[in-house]
C-alpha cells in the first residue's frame, strides 16, 4: 500500500479532531490537536501519519510512532502494516534503539522493561507501567496505566515530518554510492585482482593484530573498546541484506566518522538456498563488497573467517562441493592469479576478535584450552582453528559441541568479565529468527546468522549494553546500481 494519500491524511486528522470536541489537549503548541489519555482507552484508526507520544507531560519524554517503510521491487516505499517507535531526537543522527509494533503486539510502555527502556532511552519522567499500546485488527489502542504520569498522542502532518523516514533512507543509500562510486557488477580480471591485492596489503599491516612470533599478522583482533560495534552473521551471498544494514540505523554515518566499527563474522559466500548452492556469482559480488568497504574503512571494518572462507573439498552444502565450485568459479572468471589471491586472503583472516566489553568467533569456544598466544599464534595450532571455525554448541542431537564451560573457560583465560558478550555465527536458526539471545541458556552468550531472505539482524552497543536490532530486507541492489549509474532513483516514491 502507499505510505499515505491525501484521503487517508484527511481522515486520520479528521478522527482527532473529532475527539477534542469531548476530551482535553494537551498543554503543548507543538502538539496541535493532541489528545490527553485518561483513564478512557483511546482506540483509533491504523495511523497513516506518523504519531507522537508524550509521556510525563509537557517537559515530557517525546516518542514517535511512524509507519515502517519498505522498499518494494519498483523501487517505491509502502507502508509494510508494522510501526517504528523511536526517541526522535537520536534516532536521526545517532546509533539508537527503536521497537517494532507489529499488528497483533501489545505492549505496557515504562521502565519496568530494562531492554524497552534501553532501546528508547526513556528520561526520569517516564513511570514503570506508564502507557498501553496495541495494535489490533481494528486499529491501534492506547491506555494511560498510570495516574501519577501524564500522556498524550497527536498527530505529525507537516508534510517534512511525514516524509522524513523515506528521505533518511534514500539519503543513506546515496550517501553509500557517493562512498563506493561503482557498481555491484561483474569486474574484469585485472580489475578484481587489483582490488583483492589492496585488500592484502592492508591486512598485511592491518591494525589492531599482534603479529606472531615470526612477523606475521595474527589470528586475534585486538580491537579498541571507543567504537561501536556493528556484528553481522554469516551473509551466504545475500547482498541486499548487507545493503540494508548499511541503511538502517546511523551505521554508516558511524562508520564515516570513525565512531563506530562493522564486524562480519565469516561466511559471506556460498549462497544457502536450496537449489542454488552452485551459484556462485552472487558471492563473487559479495565479496567485492565487502573488499571496497575494506579499502574504503581499513581501520573501521573487519572480516573474521569462517568455514566458508575456504577452497576445501570437504565443504559441501546440499550435496554441492561448495569449496571446489566456488575455487573453479573464481579461476574461470578471473584467472589463477585471483585464485592463488583469494587464498591468500584467507591465511590472513584473523579467527577472534575481542575487545574488554566482547568477544566474537565464527562458530563457538574450542574445547582446547587455548591461551591468548596461542590464538595469535593459531596457525600452528590447526586443532584450534578447525574448532573456531566449525564447531557448534551441545544440543540433545549434538552431543560433541561446545557447552556453558568451554564459554566460561574461554572468557577466563582471555582475562575477560564472566558476563562479556560473546557473539558468533555458523548456526542457521528457525526461518523466522536472525538472533538467538543467551543461546543454549548460556547468559551473555548470542548467536546472529545473517542470511535470511527476509530479515536481517545485527547486534550493537547502545550505551553500554548490547541489543539485537532487526531489519526487513530489500530489494536494494538494483536501486543502488541505477543511481550508480545514472545518478537516478529507480522510480518516485507514493507519497
Amino acid at each position: 500500500m502507499p505510505y499515505a494519500t491525501p484521503e487517508s491524511r484527511r481522515s486520520f486528522l479528521d478522527f482527532f479532531r473529532e475527539r477534542l470536541q469531548d476530551l482535553e489537549s494537551c498543554d503543548d503548541v507543538d502538539l496541535q490537536g493532541a489528545l490527553s489519555l485518561g483513564k478512557t482507552k483511546i482506540r483509533m484508526p491504523a495511523p497513516v501519519l506518523p504519531l507522537q507520544l508524550s509521556l510525563g507531560g509537557e517537559l515530557g519524554h517525546r516518542l514517535n510512532l511512524d509507519p515502517e517503510v519498505r522498499l518494494d521491487d519498483a523501487g517505491q516505499f509502502r507502508r509494510s502494516g508494522n510501526y517504528l517507535l523511536f526517541d526522535p531526537a537520536v534516532y536521526f543522527s545517532s546509533i539508537s534503539g527503536f521497537m517494532r509494533l507489529s499488528p497483533g503486539d501489545s505492549w505496557i510502555l515504562g521502565h519496568d522493561d530494562p531492554l524497552q527502556a534501553l532501546l528508547l532511552g526513556y528520561s526520569e519522567l517516564v513511570g514503570r507501567r506508564h502507557l498501553g499500546i496495541k495494535l489490533g485488527p481494528k486499529g491501534l489502542m492506547l491506555k494511560r496505566k498510570t495516574s501519577a504520569h501524564e500522556a498524550c498522542v497527536a498527530p505529525l502532518a507537516d508534510s517534512a515530518l511525514v516524509k522524513r523516514q523515506i528521505r533518511w533512507r534514500r539519503g543513506k543509500l546515496e550517501r553509500l554510492a557517493r562512498i563506493l562510486a561503482e557498481p555491484i557488477a561483474p569486474l574484469a580480471a585485472s580489475e578484481a585482482l587489483d582490488l583483492l591485492r589492496q585488500v592484502i596489503h592492508i591486512m598485511e599491516r592491518e591494525p589492531y593484530r599482534t603479529p606472531t612470533y615470526d612477523g606475521r599478522p595474527g589470528g586475534l583482533l585486538e580491537l579498541p573498546d571507543g567504537p561501536t560495534p556493528i556484528f553481522v552473521g554469516d551473509l551466504h551471498a545475500r547482498i541486499d541484506n548487507l545493503l540494508v544494514v548499511l541503511t538502517q540505523n546511523a551505521f554508516l554515518e558511524s562508520l564515516e566518522n570513525g565512531t563506530a566499527m562493522l564486524i562480519i563474522i565469516g561466511d559471506a559466500v556460498h549462497p544457502d538456498e536450496p537449489g542454488q548452492e552452485d551459484d556462485m556469482e552472487m558471492s563473487m559480488l559479495m565479496m567485492d563488497l565487502i573488499l571496497r568497504l575494506k579499502v574504503r574503512f581499513p581501520t573501521h571494518v573487519f572480516y573474521l573467517r569462517g568455514n566458508h572462507d575456504s577452497f576445501s573439498e570437504d565443504l559441501s552444502k546440499g550435496g554441492v562441493p561448495q569449496g571446489l565450485v566456488w575455487e573453479k568459479a573464481l579461476h574461470d572468471a578471473r584467472g589463477l592469479k585471483y585464485r592463488n589471491a583469494m587464498d591468500e586472503l584467507y591465511r590472513l583472516l584473523p579467527y577472534v576478535a575481542m575487545s574488554s566489553r566482547f568477544l566474537v568467533a565464527h562458530a563457538g569456544a574450542p574445547s582446547i584450552k587455548c591461551t591468548r598466544d596461542d590464538l595469535i599464534n593459531i596457525r600452528d595450532e590447526p586443532r584450534l582453528a578447525h574448532q573456531l571455525i566449525n564447531r557448534r554448541m551441545r544440543t540433545p542431537n549434538r552431543a560433541s559441541g561446545y557447552t556453558r564451560g568451554d564459554v566460561t573457560g574461554l572468557r577466563k583465560r582471555l582475562g575477560l568479565r564472566p558476563d562479556t558478550p560473546f557473539i558468533v555465527g555458523h548456526t542457521p536458526l528457525t526461518p523466522d529468527e536472525t538472533c538467538w539471545w543467551d543461546a543454549g541458556g548460556i547468559e551473555h552468550h548470542h548467536v546472529l546468522f545473517g542470511a535470511d531472505p527476509e530479515t536481517i539482524g545485527v547486534i550493537t552497543r547502545i550505551g553500554e549494553q548490547f541489543v539485537p536490532l532487526r531489519y526487513p530486507v530489500e530489494p536494494w541492489l538494483p536501486v543502488y546500481n541505477r543511481l550508480v549509474q545514472t545518478g537516478k532513483w529507480v522510480a518516485r516514491p507514493s507519497l
